[in-house]
Formats: structure tokens, sequence, C-alpha cells
């Protein structure tokens, strides 16, 4: 399975490093119809989950509101959906946030405003930075689920321009180790993502014991 570590620098007084179990997570299995989706299909022979949508909220979200979990530093959302075959979210819109998509399994369709149509599958990040304003929706186009990990990260600054990016992953298990996908614009480190906050993502393969210290100052979610 795959490990998912945020490196972000502190803007509260939380936690340095915080593991969240999966067991502690709200579940949202909304209506499709809410989406643009026609109704759920059952006893379909490719669906793992009678609704379309299977979506785990770490922080406060959609219907689920919980003071002691809105955030953890600048990171403001991370939701750990499953969408099923030929379902998904219709256009919507989004505001100064980094966006940022990590797709653990499946084939992730995205088109938005700004021309960008593409479709990414395991392994793959995509970032987009809503700035002054961006409409977008993803899907699921293929035949099989889909599951992706989606994170909403606080810009260092508001009504930035509109912009999207992304990262092809390798469709196997990445090499031996910590693989660092994504890093701030105004840091030197080389990485295929980059976003307007002090934000870095590290993902490993952890078929063996990982480690990756935290810098001083340094906070970790993973």
């Amino acid at each position: 399975f795959r490990v998912i570590l945020l490196q972000l620098a502190p803007a509260t007084m939380a936690p340095v490093l915080e593991k969240v179990d999966a067991a502690t997570l709200f579940v949202s299995e909304p209506d499709p119809m809410w989406f643009g989706n026609p109704p759920n299909e059952r006893g379909h022979p490719k669906w793992t989950n009678g609704n379309w949508l299977k979506s785990r909220f770490h922080f406060s979200f959609a219907e689920y509101r919980d003071p002691d979990r809105s955030n953890f530093g600048v990171l403001r959302v991370m939701n750990d959906d499953l969408v099923q075959p030929a379902r998904g979210f219709g256009t919507h819109p989004h505001q100064d946030m980094e966006i940022i998509t990590y797709i653990v399994e499946g084939q992730l369709t995205h088109q938005d405003s700004t021309g960008t149509k593409e479709t990414l599958g395991d392994g793959s990040v995509q970032f987009m930075t809503a700035g002054t304003g961006v409409r977008h929706s993803e899907h699921n186009l293929s035949a099989d689920p889909l599951r992706f990990i989606q994170m909403w990260v606080q810009p260092r600054t508001r009504s930035l321009p509109p912009n999207y990016g992304s990262f092809t992953g390798p469709g196997r298990p990445y090499a031996p180790g910590w693989t660092h996908l994504v890093s701030d614009v105004l840091s030197p480190t080389a990485t295929p993502v980059k976003v307007n906050q002090d934000c870095n993502l590290h993902v490993a393969d952890a078929s063996a014991s990982v480690e990756l210290p935290l810098g001083a100052g340094r906070q970790g979610y993973l």
C-alpha cells in the first residue's frame, strides 16, 4: 500500500505530527443526483460500493462539521474518494485554494474553464490554483472504480491567476523510499508539481520500513 505524507510550515499551534486512523474518518455517500449522476446501478459487476461515491473526510467538509477537525495548519481539506465507473462530479466552482489530487488507483478525467482536459492514472498528481475563480469537473469515465486523495491547501496569496498542471505517474510502485512530488513555487527543490504554499507532498510504497525526518519548524500529516 502507499503512504502519503504532507510536510507543512505551521500556521497554528497544531501538533508537529499527526497520523489519522481511517476508522475515525467521517464517511459521506451523497445522492448521485447532487452531482449530475444517474441513479446508482444495482448488481453492476464492476461496482465495489453500493453508492456512486464513498468519501472519507479528514476535516469538516460538506455535511460534516467538527470544530476539532477543521484544518491542520494550512491543510484545509483531505478527502479519500472512491468513485464508481461512469460517474463523477459535474462542473462546479472553486476560488482561492491550491487543490492537489493524488490518484491511488484508476483513471481520473479532469476538465476546467481554463481549457484543460486530460485523463490521469495510477500514481499521478494534478494541481489547480483556483485563485480568482475556476470551474471544473472530475469524472471516472473508465469501466473500473477510481480512488483518489484530494487535498485543499490555503495559498499564501489570494486572487492568484487560475492555473492547472499535472504529473503522470509511473503506473507501478515507486522506487524504494519516498518520492517527492509536490513543493513550494518559491523553493529551489525540483519536484514535478509546484504550488503556492510552503507544502511538500511525499509518497512511498510501504512494503518496507520508510523514514522521512521532519525539518525544524515543520508539521507532518500522515
